[in-house]
């Protein structure tokens, strides 16, 4: 459910990011940016991800549970047995138009690309957020799940609490694109990073979409491919290592200082600011539409949630997680070392392999 990172080369500087009255309509262009995959057809990856609390997620639902058939998204862990991810990665709907209960999750870290690595997690609860009901454009695309083995030693994340208009850092582990859009590069599902900006709330470009999704548009440098500045907006046309999201990348973290702010939801076409639903690459302003609105190219839009509007319902759910008995023994193991220590007098900083955005 979320499109892969996708690296364009851009030198210019940064413009201010000034906030402009909402003008334009989103509706029937969101694409939640999702992947079908067999497990035995993703192939082993190069490295672990250097983001350790960052994994692949695969999905079966009842449709889909006999068949070895899934959906590919990504997730982080905010606590070492809570994984966060998109909420339209758990809220299935199926070919016929009818819910599609979700029956199995697994949590892969690094990624499934490095899965010969991976340390392989199943989750035994899982919740979508009570505010999304399916629509993209209303925010509150995000969900939670609950391992049933604790996955000790991982990087855990909090919620960014500052002002979101800014540089971030996306984590993905989807598919591979390029400035041509996804395709274009073999797919290894490996974990990957880039970099971009946000410059809009939802409801300060489009009519349609809310305050609580924040957008950021592909870049390379050229003026044409700047959807915000083209649209008489924000004149910026990218930062050094901007990227984008593929298929697989949903649920992925955008991270401010080694918080994470948001996580992908969504990609729509750049056309939208010419009214139509975009060229294959989605830099022509004046070419006709193709019937694709997104193929993760240079020139789209990102939509991804917000998160520190949720932050109560997020703490409650990771509070409310209920390790398994065996989790329990290694906790009850480690708070005696940590009793043991205490009465010894000593302490000592722990170190985190968490990099700042």
């Amino acid at each position: 459910m979320t499109r892969r990172l996708l690296l364009a080369a851009a030198a210019c500087a940064l413009w201010g990011t000034s906030a402009e009255a909402a003008q334009y309509s989103a509706e029937g262009l969101l694409e939640p940016e999702i992947t079908y995959t067999t497990l035995a057809a993703v192939t082993a990856g190069r490295t672990f991800g250097s983001y350790s609390g960052v994994g692949s997620l695969f999905v079966t639902t009842a449709s889909t549970a006999t068949t070895g058939f899934g959906s590919l998204c990504t997730g982080s862990l905010v606590s070492s047995n809570v994984v966060l991810t998109a909420g339209h990665c758990l809220y299935n709907y199926n070919e016929s138009g009818q819910y599609d209960p979700v029956t199995s999750v697994r949590f892969f870290a690094p990624s499934l690309g490095e899965r010969t690595a991976a340390s392989t997690y199943t989750a035994t609860d899982w919740q979508v957020s009570p505010t999304y009901t399916g629509d993209l454009a209303t925010g509150g695309d995000f969900a939670l799940f609950t391992l049933g083995t604790a996955a000790t030693g991982r990087d855990t994340y909090s919620i960014y609490q500052g002002d979101p208009l800014q540089a971030f850092t996306r984590v993905g582990t989807g598919t591979i694109g390029g400035p041509g859009g996804t395709g274009t590069v073999a797919a290894d599902y490996d974990q990957r990073q880039g970099r971009n900006l946000y410059e809009y709330h939802g409801d300060q470009f489009f009519t349609d979409v809310s305050g609580n999704v924040l957008l950021s548009d592909f870049d390379n440098g050229d003026p044409l491919h700047d959807v915000f500045g083209r649209a008489g907006g924000n004149k910026q046309t990218g930062i050094t290592g901007e990227s984008d999201s593929s298929p697989g990348d949903s649920g992925g973290p955008e991270f401010i200082n080694g918080q994470i702010v948001a996580v992908t939801s969504f990609g729509v076409t750049g056309a939208v600011v010419d009214g139509h639903c975009g060229s294959p690459t989605d830099v022509d302003p004046t070419a006709s539409s193709t019937g694709q609105c997104t193929n993760s190219s240079v020139g789209e839009i990102a939509g991804d949630t917000w998160l520190r509007p949720y932050q109560d319902f997020i703490n409650g759910y990771i509070a409310s997680a209920v390790p398994e008995p065996g989790s329990w023994a290694t906790m009850i193991a480690g708070l005696g070392a940590v009793g043991f220590s205490l009465r010894r007098g000593r302490r000592r900083g722990r170190a985190t392999s968490l990099r700042a955005a």
